[in-house]
Parts: C-alpha cells; sequence; structure tokens
C-alpha cells in the first residue's frame, strides 16, 4: 500500500476517538508507522501524506490532534511527551516569484531529543533539531535548533533559560 494512502488510513481510521492509547498505537504500527510498544497515542493524530519518515523512540506521549507532516524524517527520541494540537512540520516552500511566494517544496529532518517536553499548540519547522531535556513553551514556533536542559518560547522561539 502507498505511503500516502497508509498516512489517509492512519489519519481516519488511527485517529478515531473510538480506540484507546495503547489500540491506537499499534493500527497505527500495522499501517507502517515506527513506534515503540510503549508509546501512547492519543485521538485525532492527523498525518500529511505519509507515514514512512515519523520514528517514535519508547514511553512517548503524543497528545490529542497531532499534526504530523512528511517529506523528510522525523524523529521523536525516548520519553518525549508532546502536548495537543501540536504540528511537525518538516516541509515548506522556498520563496517564489511576487505571483505566487509559495515556491517549490523544501524540506529537512525534524529530532525531537530524548525527554523532551514540547507543549500545547507548538509548531516545528523542517531543519529543527530540539535537544535533550529541552521544553518548549506552549504556542512557540520553533523555526532553530535548540539547546538541550533549556526552555525556549514566543514566536520565534528563543531561549527563556537554561534548567539542569
Amino acid at each position: 500500500m502507498a505511503g500516502t494512502a497508509r498516512g489517509a488510513l492512519a489519519s481516519s481510521i488511527g485517529g478515531m476517538a473510538l480506540w484507546g492509547p495503547r489500540s491506537r498505537r499499534r493500527i497505527l504500527s500495522a499501517l507502517g508507522v515506527r513506534m515503540a510498544r510503549s508509546v501512547r497515542v492519543y485521538p485525532y493524530i492527523k498525518f500529511l501524506g505519509g507515514v514512512d519518515h515519523l520514528v517514535v523512540g519508547e514511553r512517548v506521549f503524543l497528545n490529542a490532534n497531532v499534526l504530523i507532516g512528511s517529506g523528510a524524517p522525523i524523529t521523536i527520541g525516548d520519553g518525549v511527551s508532546i502536548g495537543p494540537s501540536v504540528q511537525l512540520l518538516p516541509t515548506s516552500h522556498e520563496i517564489g516569484p511576487s505571483n505566487a511566494r509559495a515556491g517549490s517544496n523544501v524540506s529537512a529532518p525534524i529530532v525531537v531529543g530524548d525527554g523532551s517536553w514540547i507543549g500545547a499548540g507548538v509548531t516545528v519547522l523542517g531543519g529543527v533539531t530540539i535537544g535533550r531535556g529541552a521544553v518548549i513553551a506552549a504556542g512557540a514556533v520553533v523555526s532553530k535548533d535548540c539547546e538541550a536542559d533549556s526552555v525556549y518560547g514566543g514566536v520565534p522561539a528563543r531561549l527563556i533559560r537554561r534548567i539542569e
């Protein structure tokens, strides 16, 4: 089955509120999402395109309404918590001419380091690495790498403080 078809099934069937977190993880795994057995996935997960680029580590929590893009690898490390309505979007556009500013697609990987916490409504753009143990405040837009063991927030996300 083609990746985009699996992504559509993962969004529609796998994202249904009918299933519990463990059943949802089993359904998504059967459709090709690479995730550890200990992952908890809450309802309304959506995939833009295929599921082939996503790898999810151990003890990850994916809250409701998470949106996962395709086009480049997305790696979520062990022990990560992802809040509701988070968007992981590895694909954007080059700036085109004035008659069509959204030019050609460009994609770059996203890496979320072990133990990180991504708050509600965060958007993570392509080419970003979030360091181990980082905290991303609710509503932030992450367009640049984030250091390990640090708190980031705002639009665009900026370093707020370092934590132990």
